[in-house]
């Protein structure tokens, strides 16, 4: 399993060498049964081995509680955003307590004792996850958080040994309450409708017992609470001024960055474009949108153009194919959301003072949103540039530029007082 997982011989060896092996790999190779992605193997690999360390510290007998796998998830994501890998602690903490449920429930090791077997409700999920992709989810990017944010509910009734027949409110409740202590309010309300929905097709599939859909409260959210900070559209200059270089790597994240600040579109979208995409007779370049599966098309500006035509000239391995941007090292494959994110934020990282909210590819969405807002293009304008169907979701952008209007008020005020 190892072998077919990785490509690198250090990173065999380090995962190789790990406490538990025979049964990562077992595990793993469960997972892999049951039709998880490469990239998503890859992460659970690097997390299952991680909880394996920490297990090792044990004596071989100690069975684990739920708190103690939570104590552990929130030292490892303190450690992650210390370490500077991660901007905040939500994700480390969630995705290392999922895997560490899940492994230890697999030795038999979870006090509350592993009452089903691992992804017991995989046909429910995938059958939930179809009905929804005809209903409405047309991104592959929304079935798989609606499909996580079920999975996270479910995980937590099997560690306490409840059945889905048997959910009571009060199970609700209480996920909630200790999820609370670690997700954003937007992050509960959108796990709220989530599995509302979830409820509600359970009921008429006969999973669940009645009228729980109603039972699950969102928490209250004011209208565009949360701001996109990230880098100013000065800074993204400087991060495109530092990234000259004649490497295939520096010719292919320039181009990369070029594409995500000035025409705001999403990663995934970018790590989708194909080279029938780029349609130079016509100086156009076709988007494929990932929320939406409508299609955009801008003008290819000529610094753009440049940067990616730089690219595939000097920097492109060959290879057959049609992806445009491909890791500089074989095999020669399409970029993963992880590669795309940590090289931006490592850019970001090196013009932007002090701590940024943001530091991944949404980033430079949000900075070429705000930019064409300040240029005094309407909101409509806007939404249709970066692909969004409702203009309401762009007004968040218009609520940055506006709040940073006012504290350059406040600046100057200051200044005559």
């Amino acid at each position: 399993m190892l072998e077919s997982l990785f490509v690198y011989p250090a990173v065999k060896h380090r995962h190789r060498s790990a406490p538990l092996v025979d049964e990562r790999v077992q595990y793993l190779g469960e997972l892999a049964g049951h039709g998880i992605p490469h990239a998503t193997l890859l992460r659970r690999a690097d997390y299952c081995r991680h909880v394996a360390i920490e297990l090792e510290k044990w004596p071989r007998r100690h069975d684990w509680s739920v708190e103690e796998i939570d104590t552990l998830a929130m030292t490892w994501a303190k450690t992650r955003v210390g370490d500077g890998r991660a901007s905040n602690e939500h994700w480390p903490y969630a995705n290392f307590r999922v895997v560490a449920m899940e492994f230890v429930t697999s030795l038999g090791r979870l006090v509350a004792g592993p009452t089903m077997p691992l992804a017991r409700y995989e046909d429910e999920l995938n059958d939930f996850v179809t009905h929804q992709q005809a209903a409405g989810w047309q991104s592959a990017a929304t079935c798989i958080a609606g499909r996580w944010q079920v999975q996270q509910f479910l995980n937590y009734l099997e560690a306490h040994g409840v059945e889905l027949t048997g959910v009571r409110v009060e199970h609700i409740d209480t996920y909630f309450a200790e999820v609370g202590r670690h997700w954003s309010r937007a992050s509960l309300a959108s796990t709220a409708t989530i599995l509302r929905t979830w409820f509600r097709y359970g009921e008429v599939r006969g999973w669940n017992p009645p009228e729980l859909a109603d039972a699950v409260l969102s928490p209250r959210l004011y209208r565009l609470e949360g701001l996109p900070l990230g880098p100013s559209w000065e800074q993204v200059n400087q991060m495109l001024a530092g990234s000259v270089g004649q490497t295939p790597l520096a010719l292919r994240n320039r181009a990369i960055v070029m594409l995500l600040a000035v025409y705001g579109v999403r990663s995934s979208e970018v790590r989708s474009l194909r080279l029938e995409d780029l349609q130079w007779g016509c100086n156009q370049l076709r988007v494929q949108r990932a929320k939406n599966g409508g299609e955009s098309r801008f003008p290819l500006t000529t610094e753009v153009g440049n940067a990616i035509a730089s690219y595939l000239r000097h920097g492109r391995a060959s290879s057959s194919s049609r992806i445009v941007f491909l890791s500089v090292h074989a095999p020669f494959r399409a970029l993963s959301s992880g590669a795309i994110y940590h090289l931006v934020r490592r850019m970001i990282r090196s013009v932007a003072a002090g701590r940024q909210r943001n530091l991944g590819p949404h980033a430079l969405r949000h900075a070429c949103a705000c930019r064409l807002l300040e240029s005094g293009h309407s909101i409509e304008t806007v939404a249709d540039h970066l692909g969004h169907r409702d203009p309401e979701t762009t007004r968040i952008y218009a609520k940055a530029n506006l709040t940073m209007l006012r504290r350059v008020a406040l600046e100057d005020l200051g200044g005559l007082l």
